[in-house]
C-alpha cells in the first residue's frame, strides 16, 4: 500500500441559526457589523446631489456592445502578434532554440487525491466521505474572481442567505464567516485569499470535527495555495471587463540559488472596478511572497508571506438590500441600492491585513514523518457600510442606518502532526496523531447610540430613491467627537488532540476510525450605550467568565472496493461548534453540535481522467439557538438536512473536460417552540440545484490551440425566512468562454474572454433576514496572458 502524505489541515467555528433579530444576534465570533455615521463630502456637488433613479427591468443593449467590445480587444491581442518564426534579413528562417512550452496538462481536471478530508493525500477513491476538489484550470477556465464563484460547481454548495465575511452554505448549514487556508483555519475574512495565490480549493462535506475542531456540520472550504516551482517561470496577465473592471496580476517563480535547494514566487495583483449596482466600487492591492526551502530528502520547509490593502464600498450582502413586497423581492432595477456616494468618497471599508505561514516536514524514517504548520493573521478593518433597518410595505419607505465600526483582529493557528505506517497481522495501518491549537483575539469599537446621527439618515423611497441627502458633516462631527458606545472584545482558544487510523483489512476493505478531543473557551468583554465604563475608550475591559468546552468528535468510516476503479463506503461523524453564549440568568449555553449518517458510491472512468461520486446524507444540527418572545436565547432549536449530491469531474476525452453537480437537499426545521417553524424549510436552502460545465480544447497539450466552453448553473426556489412568508424565485443561468493561445517567440501568449450570465436572466443570488439581493446581469471578462 503506498499512500502518499503531504497534507493540509484546518478547523471551522459555528453560530445560531436564529433570524429573529438581526444576522449577527449573539454571535460571538463575528460581531454584527454595526451602525454608524457617514463624514463630511470633499465634494460639495455630491454633497448637495439629489437624482432620482430611472427604473429599467433589464440591462440596456449596450450591456452586449459592452461585451462585444471586451471580446474584440481580447481577442484581437492575440490575431495582432505574429506567431510566424522570424526571418532573417536574406529572407530565411531563423532557427529557434529549444522552448519549453508549459501547456495545459490534458488530465487537469481530474483530481486523484486531497489532503483535507484524512490530513493525507489519500485517494478520492479510498476517503469514506464525500471531497470534491476544483483545481486552477477550472478556476481559469471561469476566470472566477471569488471563491464563491468558483464552487458553483460543487454539489451541496450553494449561496449562503446573506454575508458579509467569505460564507458558503454547505448541506444546508452557513461556513458564518470560517474559511481554511493550507488547512488552518481563518475567521471572519472579506476575500480570504485573491484567487491569483490559489492553487485548487477543497471541499470536504459532512461533520469534520475529528481532524479540526469546532467546526459548522456542513462541511468546510479549505483554500490550497500554489507553491514555488524549481523551473523559472513569469508571467503577467490583464483582466478587463464590465464596470470598468481592471486587473493586473504579475507572477514570477524560479530558484534562488543554482542547486535548487531554495525556490522562490512572488506575486502581485491590483484589482479595481466598479458594480452593476450603483455607488459600489472596489480597490484593492495584494502581495505574496513564498519561499521554499529543501536542504535534504528529509526535511522541507515553506515560508508564506501575503499583505492584501483592500478598499470597498458597501462590501458583501451590504452592497445592496431588496426589500420584500407580497412575500416576493421588490420589482427594482438590478442598479438599485439602499446605499449613498458618500460611501465611498467619505467613509469606505478598508482592510489592511497580513498573513505570515510557515510549515515543515521531517522524515523520521521511510514510514514515519513529523508535520507542522502555522500561521498568523492580522487585521486593522474599518466596517463602514449603509444598511436596511426598517421597511414600510404600504408606503415603499426604507429606513436605514449606518455602521462604523473600527476592528481590530489577530489569529494563530498551529498544527502538530505524527503519521507514520506499519501492520499488525493482516492489517495495514496509516496512523495520525496529532494536536492543533486555534487563538482568536478581536477588539470591536461601534457607533451605535439608538437615535444618533448614524440613525438617523433620511429614509428612502424604494421607488423614487434620491441620494446624496445625508447630512455627513453632522455625521463626521460625530465621529470625531466620540470614541463610540459599543465596546466588544472577544477572545477564543480551541485545543485539540486526535488519533486517526486508516486500516487496510483483507485487501478490498479499508476502514478509518478516529476520535479528537477538545478543550474550548470563548470569553468576552462588552459595554453598550455608555461611555461610563473604566475601560473606556481604550476597550479593554475583564473578560466576563465562561466555562470550558469539552468535546469528544469522533467519526468512522468503511469503504469497499468493488473493483480498482469503483468503491462504496459508509460513514458516521459528530461535530459541535461555537459557545453559544449565555441565558438571562448568565448560564452559558451549551455549543451547536452536528451528527451524520452518509453513504456514497465512488467510480473512476477513462484511465482515471473522469470521477463520479453519488451520495446520500442524513445531518442534524442541535442546540439551535432560539429566541423568546422577549427575545432572549433559549437553546432549543434542531435542523435536519437530508440529500442526495451527484458530482462528475474530469476529461469525457482527451479534447473535452467536464466539471458538474447536482444536489436535492431537503434543510427542514425540525424543533423551533418559541417562534413555530417546526416543518418549514431552512431559510435560504434550495431543495434542487444543479451546474454543469464543459470546455473544448482543439490541441491538449500544445502550444497552440483554441478553446471553448459553456456552462449553466439552476437553482430552485428558496425560502426568504424561517416561517416559509418570503420566497426567492429560482433561476438559471448560461456562461460561455472561449480561449486562443500561441507561441510568440520563447513566450507564450494566452486570450481568452469569458460571459457571465448570456441571457441577461434577471435573477437573485442571495436572500436573508427581510432583504434579496440581485444576481449578476450580463458581463463579459476578457484577458490576455504573457508567459515569459
Amino acid at each position: 500500500m503506498t499512500w502518499c502524505d503531504s497534507s493540509t489541515s484546518g478547523r471551522a467555528n459555528t453560530t445560531r441559526w436564529s433570524r429573529s433579530t438581526t444576522p449577527w444576534s449573539n454571535n460571538s465570533r463575528h460581531p454584527r457589523p454595526s451602525s454608524p455615521p457617514c463624514v463630511p463630502s470633499h465634494n460639495p456637488e455630491k454633497r448637495n446631489m439629489k437624482t432620482s433613479t430611472p427604473s429599467p427591468r433589464s440591462i440596456p443593449p449596450s450591456a452586449w456592445i459592452q461585451a462585444a467590445l471586451i471580446a474584440s480587444a481580447a481577442t484581437s491581442a492575440c490575431a495582432q502578434s505574429d506567431p510566424s518564426p522570424a526571418k532573417s534579413e536574406a529572407g530565411t528562417t531563423n532557427q529557434m532554440p529549444a522552448v519549453l512550452i508549459r501547456a495545459q496538462d490534458p488530465v487537469d481536471y481530474a483530481a486523484p487525491s486531497a489532503s483535507t478530508a484524512t490530513r493525507s493525500d489519500t485517494p478520492l477513491l479510498r476517503t469514506p466521505m464525500a471531497v470534491q476538489v476544483v483545481p486552477r484550470s477550472v478556476i481559469q477556465d471561469r476566470q472566477a474572481l471569488t471563491i464563491e464563484e468558483a464552487l458553483r460547481n460543487v454539489s451541496g454548495v450553494q449561496a449562503p442567505p446573506a454575508g458579509y465575511y467569505d460564507n458558503f452554505l454547505i448541506r444546508g448549514f452557513d461556513s458564518y464567516g470560517d474559511v481554511f487556508r493550507n488547512g488552518l483555519k481563518l475567521s471572519g475574512i472579506i476575500g480570504a485569499e485573491d484567487m491569483a495565490f490559489v492553487d485548487h480549493v477543497e471541499i470536504a462535506k459532512g461533520p469534520t470535527a475529528m481532524l479540526y475542531g469546532r467546526v459548522q456540520p456542513g462541511g468546510l472550504v479549505n483554500i490550497v495555495t500554489r507553491k514555488p516551482e524549481a523551473n523559472a517561470a513569469y508571467s503577467i496577465d490583464q483582466q478587463v471587463g464590465s464596470w470598468g473592471t481592471w486587473r493586473t496580476v504579475a507572477d514570477a517563480t524560479g530558484r534562488v540559488n543554482t542547486n535548487g535547494t531554495v525556490l522562490y514566487r512572488l506575486m502581485g495583483v491590483y484589482d479595481r472596478g466598479d458594480s452593476f449596482i450603483d455607488f459600489q466600487h472596489h480597490d484593492n492591492k495584494a502581495i505574496a511572497a513564498y519561499l521554499s526551502w529543501i536542504p535534504s530528502e528529509r526535511f522541507s520547509a515553506n515560508f508564506q508571506f501575503e499583505y492584501y490593502d483592500q478598499r470597498t464600498a458597501n462590501p458583501g450582502y451590504t452592497s445592496q438590500m431588496v426589500p420584500y413586497v407580497g412575500g416576493r423581492p421588490a420589482d427594482l432595477p438590478r442598479h438599485w441600492t439602499q446605499s449613498d456616494p458618500a460611501m465611498w468618497d467619505l467613509w469606505p471599508n478598508t482592510v489592511g491585513r497580513a498573513t505570515f505561514a510557515l510549515d515543515w516536514n521531517y522524515a523520521l524514517s521511510d514510514e514515519w514523518k513529523l508535520t507542522q504548520r502555522s500561521h498568523f493573521f492580522t487585521s486593522d478593518e474599518l466596517q463602514s457600510y449603509l444598511l436596511y433597518k426598517e421597511f414600510d410595505e404600504p408606503t415603499g419607505i426604507l429606513h436605514r442606518s449606518i455602521a462604523y465600526n473600527p476592528v481590530d483582529r489577530n489569529q494563530y493557528a498551529n498544527n502538530l502532526d505524527l503519521s507514520g505506517r506499519f501492520d499488525t497481522w493482516q492489517l495495514e495501518h496509516k496512523v495520525l496523531l496529532g494536536v492543533d491549537w486555534y487563538d482568536y483575539r478581536e477588539k470591536f469599537t461601534g457607533y451605535n447610540e439608538g437615535g444618533g446621527p448614524l440613525d438617523r439618515i433620511p429614509a428612502l423611497d424604494i421607488y423614487h430613491p434620491v441620494y446624496g441627502d445625508i447630512d455627513v458633516a453632522a455625521m463626521q462631527s460625530y465621529i470625531n467627537a466620540s470614541k463610540g458606545n459599543v465596546l466588544w472584545r472577544s477572545h477564543g482558544a480551541d485545543l485539540g488532540v486526535y488519533l486517526q487510523d486508516q486500516m487496510t483489512i483483507a485487501e478490498r476493505v479499508d476502514v478509518l476510525v478516529g476520535g479528537r478531543y477538545d478543550f474550548a473557551r470563548d470569553r468576552y468583554s462588552s459595554t453598550y450605550g455608555t461611555t461610563d465604563t473604566p475601560d473606556y475608550p481604550n476597550n479593554n475591559g475583564a473578560m466576563a467568565p465562561a466555562p470550558m468546552d469539552r468535546e469528544l468528535s469522533p467519526r468512522a468510516g468503511i469503504l469497499y472496493r468493488l473493483t480498482d476503479r469503483a468503491s462504496v463506503y459508509g460513514s458516521y461523524s459528530k461535530s459541535f461548534g461555537l459557545a453559544n453564549g449565555f441565558n438571562t440568568s448568565g448560564q452559558a449555553l451549551p455549543p451547536e453540535k452536528g451528527e451524520q449518517f452518509e453513504a456514497g458510491v465512488k467510480a473512476s472512468w477513462m484511465e482515471g481522467q473522469l470521477s463520479t461520486t453519488a451520495t446520500v446524507f442524513d445531518l442534524t444540527k442541535q442546540n439551535v439557538v432560539e429566541y423568546d418572545l422577549a427575545a432572549h436565547p433559549v437553546v432549543v432549536g434542531e435542523v435536519r438536512s437530508r440529500g442526495l449530491e451527484l458530482d462528475v469531474t474530469g476529461q469525457i476525452t482527451r479534447n473535452l473536460a467536464v466539471i458538474g453537480s447536482y444536489t436535492y437537499d431537503r434543510a427542514v426545521i425540525t424543533d423551533d417552540p418559541f417562534n413555530g417553524n417546526e416543518g418549514h424549510r431552512f431559510t435560504g436552502v434550495a431543495a434542487s440545484v444543479g451546474s454543469l460545465w464543459l470546455r473544448y480544447d482543439t490541441a491538449p497539450g500544445e502550444a497552440t490551440g483554441w478553446r471553448v466552453g459553456a456552462g449553466v448553473f439552476i437553482s430552485g426556489q428558496r425560502p426568504g425566512d424561517d416561517a416559509n412568508t418570503q420566497t426567492v424565485p429560482g433561476y438559471e443561468r448560461l456562461d460561455a468562454m472561449v480561449g486562443y493561445r500561441m507561441r510568440v517567440g520563447r513566450r507564450r501568449l494566452s486570450c481568452q474572454v469569458n460571459v457571465q450570465n448570456l441571457t441577461d436572466k434577471r435573477y437573485f443570488d442571495n436572500s436573508a433576514y427581510g432583504y434579496a439581493i440581485f444576481g449578476t446581469p450580463l458581463a463579459a471578462t476578457g484577458s490576455v496572458r504573457l508567459e515569459f
